[in-house]
């Protein structure tokens, strides 16, 4: 009775170290992983503290703190997310703070009977930017205001811009703002009307 009740015993023991030395190697491959990927992100120089990263997952934010199993990151609403390295590592990663170029492409809308007026409409467009965004890139960059295509209802024309600038802080959103109201400017000089908003129903027969 007592040498099955040790045999138990035992197996029971043998058990219990195989699956506890089992869930250390686990835990300790995380952790090598982990400091590697650290070790790694240090030595490729792709942040440092404060920088203004977007990560591959749709991570955003700025980088708190970096060490060598987990990184901060405090996103842009202020909360701070505590990531593990293990799952940094391999991400595409850019790095807003040393970025010096951002672009500004967006459409504009206009009625068809206005088609005539539309390109020295976009040419006065161009002198409004000009004047009013003073990191504007005019060469090596695009800096278009064209006809990009004919639709159900409007004619749509699309504005290309490049700046001097971070694509994000204070000063990228301010000059976004200026870019807008000098289009408007040149629009409303020109004397043609931005097409209304149409919305059509479809009817299942």
């Amino acid at each position: 009775y007592l040498r099955v009740e040790t045999g138990l015993a035992l197996g029971s023991i043998f058990a219990v170290g195989t699956t506890g030395g089992l869930i250390i190697s686990l835990a300790s491959q995380e952790i090598a992983k982990g400091v590697a990927n650290g070790v790694e992100m240090a030595a490729a120089d792709r942040f440092y503290v404060g920088d203004n990263v977007h990560f591959g997952d749709g991570t955003k934010g700025f980088i708190e703190h970096m060490g060598f199993l987990r990184t901060k990151i405090r996103k842009y609403d202020s909360s701070v997310v505590d990531i593990p390295n293990a799952q940094l590592g391999g991400q595409r990663i850019i790095n807003i703070s040393r970025t010096h170029v951002c672009r500004i492409l967006t459409e504009l809308r206009f009625e068809y009977e206005d088609v005539p007026k539309i390109p020295d409409a976009l040419e006065a467009v161009k002198e409004e930017i000009i004047a009013a965004c003073p990191r504007l890139i005019r060469e090596g960059k695009p800096f278009r205001a064209m006809i990009s295509g004919f639709e159900r209802g409007y004619v749509e024309a699309t504005v290309n811009c490049s700046f001097e600038l971070q694509p994000s802080g204070e000063e990228f959103w301010a000059n976004r703002e200026q870019m807008f109201l000098a289009i408007d400017r040149g629009v409303r000089k020109s004397g043609i009307r931005y097409a209304k908003p149409v919305y059509y129903l479809k009817h299942d027969s």
